[in-house]
């Protein structure tokens, strides 16, 4: 009997994501499911490279996202044969995993622990999770949400030999969605409070946490450790982001939250008049259904509050699909067999009617990005990437088909360089030229389904409902100008360096620096000083009245008619207006004038040591952005850039390498559009040399002064954890499988009297 209601949960289990597992090869999957099943696709492919170059401009691959529903999907893709199957498999087990775990965990507790776990399985939250949103390893980690509480159970217990399993099951939960944790630890102490009043549950807590820590050390420690390059999203400062992850109440009007609804209601009734209602269990579903509202409740700023503001609301409506099941199973306890099958039909038959909408065909994947895949295929050279706009899932995995590196990617937590990626895409999105970003991006083919403004892309041809545009870009650029200070976002080419410091770094005359803004400290006015004492140009552009190595700006007002210049044309600027108003901005006295106003100086020049210090009034940066002057930038920039060009081929490149031939006309500043982060080493001519960051656009910088040959490497020092927490997880599982063998005694899940 209990043989044949296993097998009747493993058939529900494979029946409800059959519909994946039968799905074409590659599948159209809705919402976020293709930009999951790429990363699937690239273990099975390629293993868990530490540097993966297929999405964005490179990127650390599962860095800040948990691995182990790609690694289980990947292993299963394997033994199926394509990575849809593995992709379905994998969520077939966990949704397996999960009912049986409420089975055992309701008749630890006393509890009916038949029905429930049916209701699990069925219940319409998740598999819109895993079919709508389509969000693999979310919808893994409600499939094992009571795998959690069986667990703290297991810890609560007090007996040492179910430490371990404790500890796995864990271990398994927290790598497969670590947000999930923090909803699960709360829900698991409102229900099992009473088992942690128990002596010695502090000591089994400390030592399921160490073997806890020895299993999953090799993704939390790299995490916390660089989390400041993860790029989470603080969902409550943006309203559209924050509505569209709320639960809108409309959502309990459609045919899936009126069956749930239902089914909670109707437990919820008979289990109070029966007298078996938990009360916790109510209280925390009457909780996350608040939560869950998030923009749509009368207190939504309690998304602001640290511990809330990690969570999209829309998730704490996940622990609903475990609490509703153990709400049924207090509804049922106790009844007799007749009423339990009878009150297991009913709601299971309700949630298939919910589910319904649902039960749809997987289709293939779009003709027309095949094609576009074929065109890419056929194209020469790795040197480049590829963009399709506008970004969503299925173009993610474009990589997979046309074996081409693309800047789409999905999921943004992993995009060291995201800030310029997001730069690039607002422009793409509210139609302006993108072209500066795109080029810094090495992006060859622009592809778009939507009206662009394409720039210096030419329109090359038709693929279905995709126009292909083409440009001739490259790996390597000069790059002529930095900013350091303000950080403005002009539509003129350079270098943005956030740290003023690692301007001690660049050689003096290799680049020109451009300063926006009044010097913040000492240090910097000094890093400035050096940099002109050995031959080096500075632009500074004040925004306020100040000084800076003795030179002093005032403020005082512009006025347009008054500019004259014998070195440019001063009819290129807008009007020196604000609002209707007159124009106020720094202006300079005793310095030799290159442009002037009335009888003081908009733009000057002094002579520093061996280099030269133009000074820029007028808040021209920011009147350049104001009136939308490209020829003011222009200007500004100009001031500051140095000459040189260079030729540079490509020796080598794949996950995590590259090596590069460069020849510069001069000792110049170079852009190389990979993405920075720490880990990389780079040598030029053999010798170690200090990459810096342009964060701008999130990309590489070094100098070279002759004809040098680069080479470059990702070198994760978080590497070795993986050894040992794989010695460890193997040491572990061996214990556990020695100590609960058949011959010693029962099995974790089961106590000897259930057998």
């Amino acid at each position: 009997m209990k043989r044949a209601y296993f097998v009747l949960l493993a058939v529900i289990a494979v029946l409800i994501y059959l519909p994946l597992f039968t799905a074409p090869s590659p599948p159209a999957l809705p919402t976020d499911g293709n930009g999951h099943l790429f990363k699937i696709h690239k273990l099975m492919s390629s293993g868990w490279e530490p540097w993966i170059e297929d999405w964005y401009s490179g990127f650390p691959f599962l860095r800040f996202y948990p691995p182990l529903s790609y690694l289980i999907g990947a292993f299963l893709g394997f033994i199926l044969g394509s990575d849809i199957r593995g992709y379905a498999a994998t969520l077939m087990l966990t949704s397996f995993v999960g009912a049986t775990a409420l089975h055992f965990y309701l008749r630890r507790s006393g509890r009916e622990p038949y029905v429930a776990p049916l209701v699990f399985l069925l219940f319409p939250w998740h598999l819109g999770v895993a079919y709508i949103e389509a969000n693999f390893p979310r919808a893994n980690s409600i499939n094992l949400f009571p795998l959690f509480i069986l667990a703290l159970l297991w810890a609560a217990e007090v007996r040492e030999r179910y430490l371990a399993a404790s500890a796995v099951a864990i271990s398994v939960i927290s790598l497969v969605h670590h947000s999930a944790m923090v909803p699960l630890v709360i829900t698991g102490f409102v229900l099992l409070f009473e088992n942690f009043k128990r002596t010695r549950v502090l000591s089994n807590f400390f030592k399921v946490g160490g073997i806890f820590v020895a299993l999953t050390a090799f993704w939390y420690v790299p995490f916390f450790l660089e989390r400041n390059w993860s790029n989470f999203w603080d969902i409550y400062r943006h309203l559209w982001l924050f509505r569209s992850y709320s639960v809108s109440p409309s959502y309990f009007l459609e045919p899936v939250g009126l069956a749930s609804m239902l089914v909670f209601i109707t437990s919820l009734l008979v289990a109070y008049f029966r007298g078996t209602l938990r009360r916790r269990t109510l209280a925390l579903i009457a909780l996350y259904l608040y939560l869950a509202l998030g923009y749509y409740s009368p207190t939504p700023w309690i998304h602001s509050l640290p511990v809330f503001s990690m969570i999209p609301p829309y998730r704490w409506m996940d622990m609903i699909n475990l609490l509703v099941p153990l709400l049924v199973a207090d509804a049922l306890t106790g009844v007799e067999l007749k009423w339990r099958l009878i009150g297991g039909a009913l709601a299971i038959g309700i949630l298939i009617i919910g589910a319904l909408p649902y039960a749809k065909p997987v289709s293939p994947y779009p003709q027309d990005l095949m094609e576009v895949a074929e065109f890419l295929r056929e194209q020469p050279g790795n040197d480049w990437r590829f963009v399709v706009h506008p970004a969503v899932s299925p173009h993610s995995y474009l990589p997979v088909l046309a074996d081409k590196d693309t800047l789409n990617g999905w999921y943004h937590e992993g995009d060291p360089a995201e800030k310029g990626h997001l730069r690039m895409w607002y422009l793409l999105s509210t139609g302006h030229d993108a072209s500066l970003y795109l080029k810094a991006y090495a992006v060859k083919f622009l592809i778009t389904s939507t009206n662009i403004t394409p720039g210096d892309y030419s329109k090359l041809l038709k693929i279905g409902q995709y126009w292909v545009y083409a440009s001739n870009v490259t790996f390597v650029e000069p790059v002529r100008a930095v900013l350091l200070g303000d950080f403005y976002d002009l539509p003129v080419d350079y270098a943005y360096l956030e740290d003023p410091s690692e301007l001690a770094i660049i050689p003096p005359g290799t680049v020109g620096v451009v300063y926006a803004g009044n010097p913040s400290s000492k240090e910097v006015e000094s890093l400035l000083w050096n940099f002109l004492e050995k031959g080096g140009t500075v632009v500074w552009v004040p925004d306020r009245a100040g000084c800076l190595l003795g030179i002093c700006s005032l403020m005082g007002q512009i006025n347009g008619s008054q500019l004259s210049s014998g070195a440019f044309n001063v009819s290129i600027f807008a009007p020196f207006e604000y609002e209707g108003m007159a124009w106020y901005g720094p202006v300079f006295e005793n310095v030799a004038p290159i442009i002037s106003a009335g009888d003081r100086v908009m733009v000057g020049m002094v002579k520093l040591g061996n280099g030269t210090l133009y000074l820029v009034g007028g808040n021209l940066l920011y009147h350049s952005l104001y009136w939308n002057s490209k020829k003011e930038a222009k200007l500004v920039f100009g001031l500051a850039e140095t000459n040189g060009s260079l030729n540079y081929t490509l020796l080598s490149r794949s996950d995590g390498e590259y090596s590069l031939k460069i020849s510069p006309s001069r000792p110049i500043l170079v852009r190389i559009s990979e993405s920075y982060y720490p880990h990389w080493k780079i040598k030029v001519n053999g010798e170690p040399v200090e990459p810096i960051r342009d964060d701008r656009t999130g990309l590489t910088l070094i100098t070279v002064s002759k004809m040098s040959t680069v080479n470059a490497e990702f070198h994760d020092p978080f590497m070795s954890l993986r050894v040992y927490s794989a010695i460890g997880w193997a040491i572990v599982i061996v214990y556990i499988l020695l100590e609960f063998s058949w011959r010693r005694g029962s099995w974790p899940i089961i106590r000897r009297s259930d057998k």
